[in-house]
């Protein structure tokens, strides 16, 4: 059973000098599945505006808005993983990908 600890150990070791590249993949992710949600709130919220507004404020936030929330969020998430044990890293990671996946194909079907 210890060899299996020492696997999982290693692998959490080798994917902790890559945590800034998988916190990125995460919240790039997160905003490609939940994309249209934020823009059907967002449209929602500015419909009684007129179109020049509606539009300047969707491209604003499509253009400088996500790219800010990548730009911010990519070292919060990299500091939360960083925060677990090499024998956690590898599983949480894994859980976190696995779980926007299904989300994404259950949108998909949807």
């Amino acid at each position: 059973m210890d060899w299996l600890l020492d696997i999982i150990s290693q692998w959490g070791a080798y994917l902790r000098p890559h945590l800034r590249d998988i916190a990125l993949a995460l919240v790039a992710t997160s905003l490609v599945v939940f994309g249209n949600d934020i823009n059907y709130l967002i449209r929602k919220q500015i419909s009684s505006l007129h179109f020049v507004w509606r539009t300047l404020i969707f491209v604003l936030i499509c253009a400088f808005g996500y790219g800010a929330f990548t730009l911010f969020m990519t070292p919060v998430v990299a500091s939360q993983l960083a925060v677990l044990s090499n024998l956690w890293l590898p599983w949480v990671i894994l859980g976190l990908f696995t779980v926007l996946g299904a989300v994404a194909q259950r949108r998909r079907q949807a």
